[in-house]
């Protein structure tokens, strides 16, 4: 298991943004320019073959994809016995975490016009990636 006081060569990690059942998402910096993060690797601290290759194709698919909505990949560098995927990071927040910072959906109209706003481009992303023949889970 991963502990954010591991030592992730040439990166420092701040705080855990995502702990889910096969991968652990960490924000953090590059050390040697202060350029913000967001680190994702594998959970199982040994990853099959499959999972391998799988989150090597993440990186080989988002690594050339230029769209406002979607996150820049910046490099996979190996880290113990699997992978670390380094990502841009511009400072986002789930939209759980959202959703309880701003109250309900509908709650007052700004809320909901931000809503429709965010549900826009979450589908034009989307529709980016269908075009792309790429499949989001």
């Amino acid at each position: 298991m991963f502990s954010t006081e591991a030592n992730i060569l040439g990166y420092k990690v701040s705080e855990e943004l995502y702990n889910g059942s096969r991968t652990l998402v960490y924000r953090g910096y590059r050390k040697t320019d202060s350029l913000p993060v967001v680190i994702k690797l594998l959970k199982n601290p040994y990853p099959s073959f499959s999972e391998l290759v799988q989150f090597r194709n993440q990186y080989s698919i988002t690594k050339n994809l230029n769209y406002p909505g979607i996150i820049q990949t910046y490099s996979l560098e190996p880290y113990q016995n699997g992978y670390v995927l380094v990502m841009e990071d511009f400072g986002g927040i789930s939209l759980s975490e959202w959703r309880g910072k701003e109250g309900k959906i509908g709650g007052e109209p700004q809320n909901l016009i931000k809503f429709l706003q965010i549900a826009i481009s979450l589908c034009n992303t989307l529709n980016y990636l269908y075009h792309h023949n790429i499949i989001h889970k």
